[in-house]
């Protein structure tokens, strides 16, 4: 049983003020010992009223399903809590001191106690240490077994502060990636020497997979400092002088650091070993790809290497491969659109398409249709490229385009195989559409999607792209139109200095306030903080099936369409703003014209 002690001399502090020096954290007099062992996060914020114990339930049920989750990621995710209001619960009810990162002035010579990846996985960071004490933040000091485990480690009674879990995590890319860049650069050979060469990673020799060990490190901490943060996508940009690290979180592309140009040719050789390609081709664009395990969460990286002037540039897509969502709800919709969209799911035959730019969120909306779908006990079959995220108790088959197996050849032979639900990844030609629409017609609800602006000019591309409008009048449930938009933060939103004419063009009031995010500790200084879907779902009724005819508008499908209960998306977008959950810039920038 661990017992965390704070007995240092000075003044007392209130328990739930903020540190942000050494001063005061070591000023800070505890008023009792702390026993944590018989308290749980969960029960810690049921008792200071943060969270009901029915939200902890059913909190507590999903966590048993997706173990790797975090208790507190669950309840922020499904919007109960603040990261922040977990951390002051914590802070008043155990009597620890909150800590402000962003601020706090931590000791460099603590940092190489504790290892770089241990602190991200546990998510800690040292912050100094006396001759008896050594104090860290944590983002979960009810872990009773990290207490006892770093105790052990660090050979000193144990001190904790608290911190958010972002704050941490931001705190040790600033203060461990410096350290381990500088053991990537002593590794590095002597000038004139160079690195092994050959086609694959089996011609990597054993010796220079040795001098390679902290490359690896850095790359592996890079992955797993990206998923902590959300990112997507991880950018290796080269510069003139250096190495540019980016990640994009939330749609938006964000400088992390800057790495020593030096680093280069080191780190793309090891990410081409990583995703099986040539380390010796340095002329020609390479892809790969590579499947790994981070934060007990097995994620597929996409891998692309384009060479350019300054040398080879690295986009690292992160997929992971479990799905947590599993339900429509989930996803944001109104009470009156989530109703119709089962409606359109309840069908046994007929089509639905998701639409909208790459990156909207359409695989997302179809995977989560297609858990609640599963539930129905039906055969569900997808047909995909790439198969993004893997699910239990359907099949799932990848295309490859390069033996002749396509969309349409996949589309063949499913049907020979008892389908109830067909899921087609993308409707990219008139073959794949016109047969996804006759396999709708014969007893199978057809899910897909398609690269349109709006669920009317879904219909007009369709007869553009050689169906018949009868097929099509036939076939055709439903089309929902999507867009992800940036979420303000929370935490440092503030009214948004909007220009007339803006406000003229989206038909919002002159004296309309809507709030953006200024940048915080708690969004990475970005003002964003997730992803909101924004859309608008046509239902194809009796009086739209009558307009479905060769040359007809999409405006008038769509004045149509609203007389029958649809929101256009940039109104809906709208009313996120108007609730201040979005910027109107964002309106702006996904609105519909």
């Amino acid at each position: 049983m661990s017992t965390v002690h704070y007995q240092t001399s000075g003044p007392d502090l209130e328990p739930n003020r903020v540190i942000h020096t050494r001063e005061e954290l070591g000023a800070f007099n505890l008023l009792r010992h702390g026993d944590f062992s018989h308290h749980h996060l969960g029960d810690v914020l049921v008792t200071a009223g943060v969270i009901s114990r029915v939200q902890l339930a059913s909190a507590l049920a999903e966590q048993l399903q997706h173990p790797g989750e975090r208790l507190g990621a669950i309840l922020s995710n499904k919007g109960w809590v603040r990261p922040i209001d977990i951390v002051s619960a914590l802070a008043q009810l155990l009597v620890l001191p909150q800590v402000n990162l962003e601020t706090f002035d931590i000791d460099p010579a603590v940092i190489s106690r504790v290892p770089a990846q241990f602190a991200r996985d546990h998510a800690v960071i040292p912050l100094l240490e006396d001759e008896d004490h050594f104090y860290l933040a944590a983002s979960d000091p009810t872990n009773v077994e990290l207490i006892d485990l770093l105790r052990f480690r660090v050979g000193k009674t144990v001190e904790l502060a608290i911190a958010t879990e972002d704050a941490i995590h931001t705190a040790i890319s600033e203060h461990y990636d410096q350290n381990e860049e500088k053991e990537a650069l002593a590794e590095l050979p002597a000038e004139g020497q160079t690195h092994g060469a050959g086609p694959h990673k089996h011609n990597v020799s054993a010796k220079n997979r040795e001098k390679d060990g902290p490359i690896i490190q850095l790359v592996q901490n890079l992955l797993s400092d990206a998923m902590t943060r959300r990112a997507s996508d991880i950018h290796l940009r080269p510069r003139e002088d250096r190495l540019d690290l980016l990640y994009r979180i939330d749609g938006t592309l964000t400088t992390i650091r800057s790495l020593n140009k030096r680093l280069m040719p080191r780190l793309v050789s090891h990410i081409k070993v990583l995703g099986n390609m040539n380390i010796a081709e340095h002329r020609l664009p390479q892809d790969g790809r590579y499947r790994t395990t981070q934060h007990g969460k097995t994620i597929d990286l996409r891998l692309s290497v384009i060479p350019s002037i300054r040398g080879e540039s690295v986009v690292i897509r992160l997929l992971d491969t479990s799905f947590a969502l599993k339900d429509l709800g989930s996803l944001g919709y109104s009470a009156n659109d989530e109703s119709r969209l089962h409606h359109v799911l309840s069908r046994n035959q007929g089509m639905f398409l998701v639409t909208g730019p790459t990156g909207s969120g359409k695989s997302t909306t179809l995977y989560t249709a297609l858990t609640e779908l599963m539930r129905t006990r039906r055969n569900i079959i997808t047909v995909e490229d790439p198969v993004e995220y893997h699910l239990d108790g359907l099949t799932q088959i990848q295309t490859k385009a390069e033996i002749g197996y396509t969309f349409a050849r996949a589309l063949r032979h499913i049907l020979r195989h008892d389908p109830d639900i067909i899921m087609v990844g993308e409707m990219r030609d008139q073959e794949t559409a016109k047969m996804a629409v006759e396999s709708s017609l014969t007893g199978h609800l057809v899910l897909s999607t398609l690269h349109t602006n709006s669920a009317t000019t879904t219909l007009t591309r369709l007869l553009e792209i050689g169906v018949e409008p009868y097929l099509v009048n036939a076939a055709l449930l439903g089309v929902l139109a999507q867009r992800l938009v940036r979420k303000n933060c929370q935490e440092c939103k503030e009214p948004e200095s909007v220009s007339d004419e803006v406000r003229s063009l989206l038909g919002a009031d002159p004296r309309e306030v809507f709030y953006k995010g200024r940048g915080c500790d708690h969004c990475h200084h970005t003002g964003v903080k997730g992803r909101a879907a924004v859309y608008e779902l046509l239902t194809v009724s009796a009086a739209l099936r009558a307009l479905i005819q060769p040359g007809v508008s999409a405006q008038a499908l769509e004045e149509q369409a609203i007389l029958d209960g649809m929101i256009p998306l940039t109104r809906h977008a709208l009313m996120l703003a108007r609730k201040g959950v979005i910027p109107l810039s964002e309106v702006y920038a996904v609105r519909l014209d």
